[in-house]
């Protein structure tokens, strides 16, 4: 399956990158504050960032990444569990974890397999598109 991991390439090619996850970890996207609405590239980083789900960390840059042997049921227990041990969200539905991980795997989904993207608000920009031998 498909997902998005934190990568450090293309790294440093825009002033606001930024790092501190594990290269490799599976990243989210946290809903952009009304800050980074209207100011995207301003002080605020939530719409331009991705949140790695093991070390709570921040990226500018995700890689698409096939992870075999990982089910959809993992992704989304791995989500819960980074929520967690981040102590959010202890009322969250079921629905909230399931909905994140759907767009997550659709967004993974529609790029080649070690594109990297950035973040732009809600959607991904691509950095780098990989073309795999066929």
């Amino acid at each position: 399956m498909k997902a998005l991991v934190a990568t450090r390439a293309t790294q440093g090619l825009r002033a606001t990158d930024r790092t501190d996850c594990v290269e490799g970890e599976m990243v989210w996207m946290v809903a952009p504050c009304d800050t980074s609405r209207r100011r995207p590239d301003g002080p605020c980083d939530c719409g331009r960032t991705f949140l790695g789900m093991s070390s709570q960390g921040r990226t500018t840059t995700a890689m698409v990444q096939n992870l075999p042997g990982l089910s959809r049921q993992d992704y989304e227990d791995a989500l819960r569990g980074s929520f967690e041990a981040r102590g959010l969200c202890s009322r969250c539905r079921t629905v909230f974890f399931a909905e994140h991980v759907d767009a997550l795997l659709a967004l993974a989904e529609a790029l080649p397999e070690g594109s990297v993207v950035g973040r732009r608000l809600g959607r991904l920009v691509v950095r780098v598109r990989r073309q795999l031998p066929h």
